[in-house]
């Protein structure tokens, strides 16, 4: 397809970014599609992108003028002629944006997310802040009618906690603590209560979450914001002194991790999703004395995106993720809505 479309450049990690109208639509290889997109998220990538935040652009290679934007979804517009035949224009699809090579150990095991070599659409490749894009068509993955566009974009963090989730194990009569209710922890949230069927899931945050926890409480948590209380101790008052079974970090502060292993339960399980700009400093004797186990999760699994769509399917709500739906060219009020604290996934429709 030739001609040019609408899109959000970052022409460097200082410089203002920047809606276009004349950015040249990408030409597919033959293994590829072209995606019309019709729903991108705003992820806290992106927000930190936006921000100009040096660690991150250094861990990605970036081409400038780059576009970002990894959590969409969208209809096929054209098809390479080398693409899975059960893929047609037309059809509606999200996409995974982690472009794994399918050959080293991990993918071998299924653990794509971890692939030795993953280049990601939305940073290293151009993203869903625009029109159209171009992705491998073996990436792509479907999306039933019933499933709004909006909602195939949150599959990709539904898939995040998912993940996360899976990692720590629930089990039958487990209580539960998410640390950080943004979308990442409120998915967490959903999927503890309603997918794993966790009676006792506790949300934890601060003064300014205020409109963020109270998603958590509709989404079935019991709530704690920590500018007014302490946090351990009413996690304790909560669990009749013993602490969580699962503790799930989705606040990325450097503090978060050595509260938790004050706060876990005996042969309680940690998971590590958030990632703190600084280093944390961790009291090692409790993991070992009170047999406390530490994972962390990047991403997503293959699998992840099936349960995902199948949640979905069987009443999972999410909807409360999506806090806003903008156009693509008022970016920059869905980036000050997620500075105000306003903003969950903002939603960007080009």
């Amino acid at each position: 397809m030739e001609g040019v479309m609408n899109a959000i450049h970052c022409v460097g990690r200082t410089e203002p970014w920047q809606y276009v109208e004349d950015a040249p639509i990408p030409q597919i290889k033959d293994d590829e599609v072209l995606l019309e997109i019709k729903a991108c998220g705003i992820c806290g990538t992106d927000h930190s992108l936006h921000r100009g935040q040096e660690a991150l652009f250094n861990s990605y290679d970036i081409t400038f003028p780059a576009i970002f934007g990894h959590e969409f979804a969208g209809v096929i517009a054209e098809l390479g002629k080398n693409a899975p035949a059960n893929l047609e224009v037309g059809m509606r699809v999200t996409a995974n944006p982690v472009l794994f090579d399918n050959t080293c150990p991990y993918c071998d095991k299924g653990m794509v997310n971890i692939c030795d070599n993953r280049p990601f659409y939305g940073t290293d490749l151009p993203g869903g802040f625009a029109k159209y894009m171009a992705i491998r068509a073996t990436n792509v993955i479907p999306i039933p009618d019933e499933v709004s566009f909006v909602q195939g974009a949150l599959l990709e963090p539904l898939g995040v906690a998912l993940n996360a989730v899976e990692r720590t194990h629930p089990e039958a009569g487990d209580t539960a603590l998410v640390m950080g209710p943004g979308p990442i922890g409120l998915l967490m949230v959903a999927v503890l209560k309603q997918a794993y069927g966790i009676q006792k899931v506790i949300c934890s945050g601060l003064a300014a979450d205020t409109k963020r926890l109270k998603v958590a409480e509709d989404l079935g948590a019991i709530t704690i914001n920590g500018s007014e209380v302490d946090v351990i101790e009413k996690v304790k008052e909560l669990t009749n002194g013993h602490g969580p079974e699962i503790i799930l970090d989705a606040a990325g502060h450097f503090t978060v991790v050595q509260q938790a292993v004050e706060m876990v339960a005996k042969n309680g399980r940690i998971g590590i999703t958030g990632l703190p700009a600084q280093p944390s400093s961790i009291h090692m004797n409790p993991i070992a004395m009170r047999q406390i186990t530490i994972v962390g999760s990047r991403a997503y699994e293959r699998k992840h995106w099936r349960q995902g769509l199948n949640l979905l399917a069987n009443g999972l709500n999410i909807d409360a993720i999506a806090s806003h739906v903008l156009p693509l060219k008022e970016f920059e009020k869905g980036m000050q809505l997620i500075d105000d604290g306003e903003g969950l996934r903002v939603i960007l429709e080009p």
